[in-house]
């Protein structure tokens, strides 16, 4: 398994767990589409968007 595949699925584990522990203990119940669009933004985010950040990154420390 790729790093990038293993970072987005661990992203949006931790999404999903924040988004659920957050929405129970501040509501009072589990609001389902939060977690579920939590999880995809955050695998999203860090399978594309976040290794493309950090290789301009450094692409622009090295020249």
């Amino acid at each position: 398994m790729s790093e990038r595949l293993k970072n987005g699925l661990l992203s949006a584990v931790v999404f999903a767990v924040v988004s659920m522990s957050f929405s129970y203990f501040a509501e009072g119940e589990i609001r389902w589409n939060n977690v579920i669009g939590l999880a995809i933004g955050g695998f999203v985010s860090w399978y594309f968007i976040i290794p493309r950040i950090n290789k301009r990154r450094a692409d622009k420390k090295k020249g």
